[in-house]
């Protein structure tokens, strides 16, 4: 079967596909657009759709069972650069535990010209338990978690660090 690949925004060719099997699935379809169009050669930046505004289609759905015919048409979005799910957490973790410590350490950041006062024992005890959290964190991040989806669009990146590492300066 021959499939016609459109931008869903501007309804432009993208790429036909010809010669696909019913047993096919949208994840092989990804990696044929890959081989032809080189911009796309990161499968997980490709989104596959049945209508323009639609939902994406799974990756391991196949075109029989959507109903696909020679001469169909499915809609591309370009969902732009991607990372990793594992450098995103590494990001996020890493950054309050460093941010936290700098600050505790550092307290003229802050404050100001401070005197060389040594840090209370409670202020002591709260670096050392933060460091405790955030370092499990990331131990958890790297031997423990499996993550469903593979990617996500490197702009959430600046936001959610901005979360925690603005809140880890503001909390120490």
């Amino acid at each position: 079967m021959d499939l016609e690949i459109v931008h869903a925004r501007a309804n432009t060719a993208v790429v036909t596909l010809t010669d696909q099997l019913s047993t096919n699935t949208v994840g092989d379809l990804k990696r044929a657009i890959a081989n032809k169009k080189s911009k796309y050669r990161d499968v997980n930046r490709q989104e596959l759709r049945l209508e323009p505004k639609g939902k994406p289609l799974k990756d391991d759905d196949t075109l029989k069972s959507l109903g696909l015919k020679t001469g169909s048409l499915l809609y591309f979005k370009d969902r732009g650069y991607q990372i990793g799910w594992t450098t995103v957490f590494l990001a996020e973790y890493a950054g309050p535990l460093f941010v936290y410590l700098w600050f505790t350490r550092r307290p003229w950041l802050a404050y100001g010209d401070v005197d060389a006062k040594p840090l209370a024992m409670a202020a002591n005890v709260a670096a050392a338990c933060w460091t405790f959290h955030y370092a499990k964190r990331l131990l958890e991040t790297i031997f423990v978690h499996r993550f469903s989806n593979a990617t996500m669009p490197w702009k959430n990146l600046f936001k959610n660090c901005s979360y925690y590492w603005g809140f880890a300066a503001y909390i120490a």
